[in-house]
């Protein structure tokens, strides 16, 4: 088998060229040109859509195979022509040599629409991959959303709204190894509601879950909105996580006992330098437990000089 001729097919004028060179080829060695021709129609037609669809360059070759001329590109090989009789060494080399030549000149009109349209091939692939690129960026912020309001709607109390006990440890751990990092202070404040087993018994769980509601209203507004935590972390208990110092903390459980009509018990601890996380909420559950020793609906610290404080 030999190669008369191969073209790189990028443009409609190529595939022109392509199918004029396989013409003279069938009539230099002496095809049915008549024949060739409507074969050629059909070929050239499966050629245009092989190239739209490969959106690429693609090379097409004449090759002698004995005695078929045929048409060859990607995984195609079609006959063109069988010829009457083998033709001379000679007389195909000259053939493939003329081809070639004919094939390497071509005028600047030709060779402008080439480029051109090669670099409106490049401008259409920017556009497109930037196009893909935008897709894809808006399809990674919707499924970060979706990721973050999952791990949201996991780490939240159905009820009140306010961080649940997976999102309380989760909290909680990522502000001590911050503040112990950066040596900010941090408190602590354990919270639980009076007596609410007979509240709930005496009023019913609808009532119940009203006032756990207002539990976590009162919560939301002594604390700061995007800076501390607020959480549930289970039937009447409660939590916060303050990034502040002990006398900020005072201020936020002073509130919450306003606005739940002292009926709330309360155990405020702050980070100290050699504390770890189950030291610091150990020392936040001791005073939450003194706090309900004292008669309940008050705060109590873990400060060496502590006073019983009571809202009023």
């Amino acid at each position: 088998m030999q190669t008369l001729l191969t073209l790189t097919i990028i443009v409609e004028p190529d595939r022109q060229r392509f199918a004029r060179f396989a013409m003279d080829a069938v009539e230099a060695l002496g095809g049915n040109v008549f024949a060739a021709a409507n074969r050629l129609e059909g070929l050239m037609r499966r050629l245009r859509e092989d190239c739209a669809r490969a959106r690429t360059p693609v090379d097409a070759s004449l090759l002698l195979d004995d005695l078929s001329l045929c048409l060859a590109w990607s995984d195609q090989r079609e006959p063109l022509t069988t010829l009457k009789q083998p033709p001379l060494a000679d007389k195909a080399a000259t053939l493939a040599t003329q081809l070639k030549n004919a094939s390497e000149s071509a005028d600047s009109t030709l060779l402008k629409r080439r480029n051109e349209q090669i670099i409106a091939d490049l401008e259409e692939a920017r556009q497109r991959a930037r196009a893909e690129m935008e897709q894809l960026e808006t399809l990674l912020e919707m499924k970060k959303s979706e990721l973050n309001d999952s791990i949201h709607a996991a780490q939240t109390d159905s009820l009140t709204g306010l961080y649940n006990r997976g999102g309380y440890d989760t909290r909680l751990r990522e502000a001590f190894l911050r503040c112990k990092h950066q040596t900010e202070p941090l408190c602590l404040m354990l919270l639980d509601l009076d007596f609410f087993k007979s509240i709930n018994d005496t009023h019913g769980h609808q009532y119940g879950d009203e006032y756990l509601k207002r539990m976590a209203n009162a919560l939301h507004a002594s604390v700061r909105e995007h800076v501390d935590h607020a959480c549930r972390m289970g039937g009447d208990e409660f939590a916060i996580i303050l990034y502040s110092d002990m006398p900020i903390a005072k201020r936020a459980a002073s509130k919450v006992l306003s606005l739940m009509d002292n009926k709330v018990s309360i155990g405020i601890a702050q980070m100290r330098d050699d504390d770890n996380i189950e030291s610091l909420i150990g020392r936040a559950d001791s005073v939450l437990y003194e706090a309900k020793h004292r008669g309940r609906g008050q705060f109590v610290t873990d400060e060496v000089s502590e006073v019983r404080i009571k809202a009023v």
